[in-house]
């Protein structure tokens, strides 16, 4: 695939660079058990980010799942003159492995509700959201992605992951740092590199082919290499 016009960004780039004050959600359940709607606000983390919004007309909310000290979490872009109906009210998705409820007038994806000014930046910022957002109210065995460091390395970090001895599966990148090109179709691609330390310990790549018309993609992610095993919890 041709790549041209690419745009480097340093890892401090992925982070959010605004404090969020959000407004607090309107219903909520008391509970700490099964579905329920959680008092946390998803749009939190869109607010974090300085080139990317809601759209007009939309919210983000969710719904939070918990059993023992597991968790995990849906969101959803709903319009904002509604509210997040029960769980017990609403269809549930059979391709979801917690069969996670979906209102009937919530977007197919959360990422069709949220914008931004169509910088490289904004991409960078959306891709992370993207990520953080599909790991909303995710804990202990629910963590995946909150593993995932995003290389380069800081100084802090290379005393302890330098050491790993890599297996490569693939190449190694020519470019590590998170970066931005438009692909030959004209899509807005963010690349970035991760170590995940679960299970086996692991250095993948992630590639987010974007819309051209809005802010939602399309996102492989591959292991070019591993180093033995990880953490285990």
């Amino acid at each position: 695939m041709q790549k041209y016009n690419i745009q480097q960004f340093p890892p401090s780039a992925t982070k959010p660079n605004l404090l969020a004050n959000p407004t607090p959600v309107e219903s909520y359940d008391e509970f700490d058990f099964g579905w329920f709607r959680t008092p946390a606000n998803p749009e939190s983390i869109v607010m974090g980010f300085s080139h990317l919004r809601i759209k007009d007309g939309y919210k983000l909310r969710a719904y939070q799942y918990m059993e023992g000290g597991n968790g995990n979490g849906v969101v959803w872009a709903i319009p904002i003159d509604t509210d997040l109906p029960d769980p017990n009210e609403c269809e549930r998705l059979e391709e979801h492995f917690l069969s996670a409820p979906k209102p009937a007038f919530a977007l197919d994806d959360f990422m069709q509700g949220i914008d931004g000014d169509k910088t490289p930046l904004s991409y960078l910022q959306a891709s992370i959201a993207f990520h953080e957002l599909h790991e909303f109210g995710a804990f202990w065995h629910g963590t995946s992605w909150g593993r995932d460091i995003i290389l380069p390395l800081k100084d802090d970090q290379k005393s302890h992951y330098d050491l790993y001895e890599w297996e490569m599966i693939e190449d190694e990148p020519e470019i590590i740092e998170p970066h931005f090109y438009y692909d030959i179709e004209g899509n807005p691609v963010i690349v970035f590199h991760t170590i995940n330390d679960i299970g086996n310990i692991t250095l993948n790549r992630y590639v987010h082919t974007f819309s051209k018309n809005d802010y939602t993609a399309h996102v492989e992610r591959t292991c070019i290499a591993t180093a033995g095993g990880g953490i285990i919890f």
